[in-house]
């Protein structure tokens, strides 16, 4: 006889899972002080969608994040509006525009591909015995896609309480797009870094999962005009604290498919922005997100770029990192 059989009994991780499709747009134009993101994630099996825009500038944010309805049509559509954001994908792959609209400021961005769509499934051909990130964000229960890819950006943004002062700002661009079962409250703490240079780009994607936070998932690619590469392997290495607890500096240390090495260092003592990022409608559980847009060397080369480094972590009910 079995004593606990006829009581409630424990929820699984798995069953927070849901089918979510993410977009992840970033935008860095630090010589105008203008650093931007736009988020949203659409889960339609629960007929709703949550969908965020932050913009720095002189000092001030402007900044939105809130649930909105679910887009209707919604499968194979080339314009999905999202309350006061806006995406169009005029170009499969390699134009895109982002629109962004409240009482505050209008601004429009448009992006063009600078290499190659890179798919994460691609990891797994290279490194076949390693457990997956896709394989963990979906417990094994359904594939998880996950793309991402370097491009530059131009535009106009209006900010209507200046008297309508106007900036046109060209810059630097990442995109990111996901879908398949997910839940942000499913993962423990990870690091997602993009990084641009003139002739390559990066996506380091480390993370560790709540089930079984001991287990350390890794993915990445190096693009350039050539293809794209998988890393065979890399290390993320924290240097120093500031004082809200991160770091003052990342070092990446990787080797691609073609056993090339890499040093990169991103010096977020000397960033430009940091901004928070909620990817979902926090619940009892919330994941937090904190963006830091900086400088970074690419030490084998000696090339300048810029980086968006992202470090998240699990955070209970009452904010605090569990």
């Amino acid at each position: 006889m079995l004593l606990h059989e006829d009581y409630p009994h424990t929820v699984p991780m798995r069953a927070k899972l849901r089918w979510k499709e993410n977009w992840f747009w970033i935008f860095m134009d630090p010589d105008r002080d203008v650093c931007c993101l736009a988020h949203a994630t659409v889960e339609p099996t629960m007929e709703r969608a949550f969908a965020s825009f932050t913009l720095l500038h002189g000092g001030r944010k402007y900044t939105s994040g809130k649930e909105v309805p679910m887009p209707y049509p919604f499968e194979r559509q080339r314009e999905i509006k999202l309350g006061e954001l806006t995406y169009r994908f005029v170009k499969p792959q390699a134009e895109f525009q982002v629109e962004f609209e409240n009482d505050e400021l209008a601004i429009t961005l448009d992006f063009s591909a600078r290499f190659a769509l890179f798919d994460f499934l691609a990891c797994s051909d290279v490194n076949p015995d390693q457990l997956s990130i896709s394989e963990c964000t979906g417990f094994g229960l359904g594939q998880f896609r996950h793309q991402s890819q370097a491009l530059s950006g131009k535009g106009v943004v209006t900010f209507k309480g200046e008297g309508g002062k106007t900036l046109e700002v060209a810059g630097s661009a990442y995109r990111d797009h996901s879908w398949g079962m997910r839940n942000d409250e499913t993962a423990y703490n990870h690091n997602w870094s993009v990084i641009n240079f003139p002739d390559h780009a990066f996506h380091f994607f480390r993370l560790h999962g709540a089930l079984r936070p001991n287990v350390t998932l890794m993915e990445g690619y190096v693009a350039t005009k050539e293809g794209n590469r998988v890393l065979k392997s890399f290390e993320i290495e924290y240097i120093g604290e500031d004082e809200e607890g991160l770091p003052t500096q990342a070092r990446f240390r990787a080797k691609d498919y073609d056993d090339q090495d890499y040093t990169i260092v991103c010096d977020l003592s000397k960033r430009f922005a940091r901004i928070v990022l909620y990817s979902q409608k926090p619940g009892q559980l919330a994941y937090f997100n904190s963006e830091n847009m900086c400088p970074c060397t690419l030490e084998q080369t000696g090339d300048t770029g810029y980086a968006n480094v992202e470090i998240g972590w699990l955070t209970g009910a009452d904010g605090q990192r569990l």
